[in-house]
C-alpha cells in the first residue's frame, strides 16, 4: 500500500505546476453566486480531460463526477463550492481579484481561499488516483456545487435530494489551514419589529417613537446569557441591520425593525429561538404597556458536528500525517459550510479539510499558499486510498 501511496505522491509532486495553473484558471473565471456556468463548464472539461467518464452538470448547475470501484466499499463524497462572494470595492485590492497573481509563493484572487483552492486540489487528487491506476473497492463522488454563499446550501441540497446521491461519508473542502474541522455552529435569521405611533416630530410626546422602544429590545438582547457547546463554542447573536418607517426627518417613526444573525449550537431550533425572543418581548411589555413587538425566525442553517471518536476522523488524521509528517489538529469552522446540510439534514458523517486560512475568506487578501494547495491535494488522494482501496 505504501508503494502505491508514494506513486500517487510523486505524480502530484511532478504536476505541482499544473495544480497551480488549474487554480489560476479557476480564479480567472469569475463565478459570483448564481453565475457559475462558465467555471462549471471549465471544471467538467478538466475532469473529462483527465480520462474520467462519469462527468455531468446537473439541473442546478453542479458538476458531478463518479469514480466507481470494483467492490462494495463505502461511498465517499468530496464537496466543494464553485461560487464566490462579490469582489466589492476593487480599489481596496492590492492585486487584481481575477488576476490570479503569484506573490511570495501565494496565489491571490477572489475565491483562492474560499474555495477554489480546495476545488483544484480535489480535482488533481482524483486525476492522480486515475493516473496511478489505484484499485478502489468503494466509490468517490466529486460534487462541485453552486449557490453555497447564500447560506442556504441550495447546490448541495440538490445533489442529495434531486440527484439521489447516497454517500456514506462526506468531506467538505473549506479552508482549515490543513487541520480537520469537526463542524461549525449553524445560523438562524431573526427579524424583530417594534411598533410605535407616528406624530409630527415637532410634538414627539403625541407619538410613540418605535426607535426609542427598540433600544429597550436591543439592550435586553445584549444581556441574554447564551448557551455553549463543549467543542463548537458559544451561541452568539448580533444585530446586523436596522430600519424604520416612514424614515422621514420630521415624522416620529411608527415602526422599527432589526435583523439578528444568531449562530447556533446543537439543540437550537427555529421554535426554541422564537420562544426565547417572545419571552423577552413579553417581559418588556409587562414593564411598559406601550411596548408592542413581533418576532419572526427563518433562514435556518443547522449546526454541524461530528464526534472526534468517529472512525473516519482517525482515517483522515492518518492520511494527513502520512503527507504532513504530523497529525493535524482538530478544529472547527467559525463560518457556516455545506456540512450544515450534509451532516445535520442528510445525516451523513461529514468532516472538513482544506488549504487556506478562513480569515482570508471574503477579504481583499483572499489567497492560498502553493505549498498548502499541493499538500491538500496529496491528503485528499491519501484519504481516498486509505478509505476505499
Amino acid at each position: 500500500m505504501s508503494e502505491m501511496k508514494d506513486k500517487v505522491l510523486r505524480i502530484l509532486d511532478d504536476r505541482r505546476g499544473e495544480t497551480v495553473e488549474l487554480l489560476r484558471e479557476l480564479i480567472m473565471t469569475p463565478s459570483p453566486s448564481g453565475e457559475e456556468k462558465a467555471v462549471a463548464e471549465l471544471i467538467a472539461k478538466k475532469l473529462r480531460e483527465s480520462g474520467l467518464e462519469n462527468v455531468e452538470i446537473d439541473g442546478a448547475g453542479n458538476v458531478i463526477c463518479k469514480i466507481t470501484g470494483s467492490g462494495r466499499g463505502p461511498i465517499l463524497l468530496y464537496n466543494g463550492h464553485i461560487d464566490t462572494v462579490p469582489v466589492g470595492d476593487r480599489s481596496l485590492w492590492e492585486f487584481d481579484p481575477f488576476g490570479a497573481e503569484i506573490v511570495d509563493d501565494k496565489i491571490f484572487g477572489r475565491g483562492a481561499c474560499d474555495m477554489k483552492g480546495s476545488v483544484a486540489a480535489i480535482l488533481m487528487a482524483a486525476d492522480a488516483i486515475g493516473r496511478a491506476d489505484v484499485k478502489l473497492r468503494g466509490t468517490v463522488i466529486l460534487t462541485m456545487v453552486v449557490k453555497e454563499e447564500n447560506g442556504l446550501q441550495e447546490g448541495t441540497k440538490y445533489t442529495i435530494e434531486k440527484g439521489m446521491l447516497r454517500p456514506d461519508i462526506a468531506l467538505v473542502g473549506e479552508a482549515t489551514n490543513l487541520n480537520i474541522s469537526l463542524g461549525s455552529r449553524g445560523r438562524i435569521g431573526v427579524d424583530i419589529s417594534v411598533k410605535g405611533k407616528s406624530a409630527h416630530a415637532s410634538n414627539p410626546l403625541r407619538g410613540v417613537n418605535a426607535i426609542i422602544k427598540m433600544t429597550k429590545m436591543i439592550e435586553a438582547i445584549s444581556n441574554v446569557k447564551l448557551p455553549a457547546h463543549e467543542f463548537l463554542g458559544t451561541t452568539t447573536q448580533a444585530v446586523t441591520n436596522i430600519t424604520c418607517q416612514p424614515g422621514k426627518l420630521n415624522v416620529i417613526p411608527d415602526l422599527c425593525s432589526i435583523s439578528i444573525d444568531r449562530r447556533i449550537i446543537p439543540g437550537d431550533t427555529l421554535e426554541k429561538t422564537k420562544a426565547e425572543f417572545r419571552a423577552i418581548i413579553d417581559k418588556l411589555k409587562a414593564e411598559d404597556p406601550e411596548f408592542d413587538a413581533d418576532v419572526e425566525t427563518g433562514k435556518l442553517a443547522p449546526p454541524a458536528y461530528i464526534s472526534p471518536t468517529e472512525p473516519v476522523v482517525k482515517v483522515l488524521q492518518d492520511s494527513a500525517e502520512y503527507v504532513l509528517g504530523k497529525k493535524p489538529e482538530l478544529s472547527k469552522y467559525t463560518f457556516g459550510t455545506d456540512a450544515s446540510y450534509l451532516n445535520a439534514v442528510a445525516k451523513i458523517p461529514t468532516i472538513g479539510f482544506g488549504p487556506g486560512d478562513e480569515t482570508n475568506a471574503h477579504s481583499v487578501n483572499d489567497h492560498v499558499k502553493i505549498d498548502d494547495l499541493v499538500a491538500a491535494s496529496k491528503v485528499y488522494a491519501m484519504f481516498i486510498i486509505d478509505l476505499l482501496s
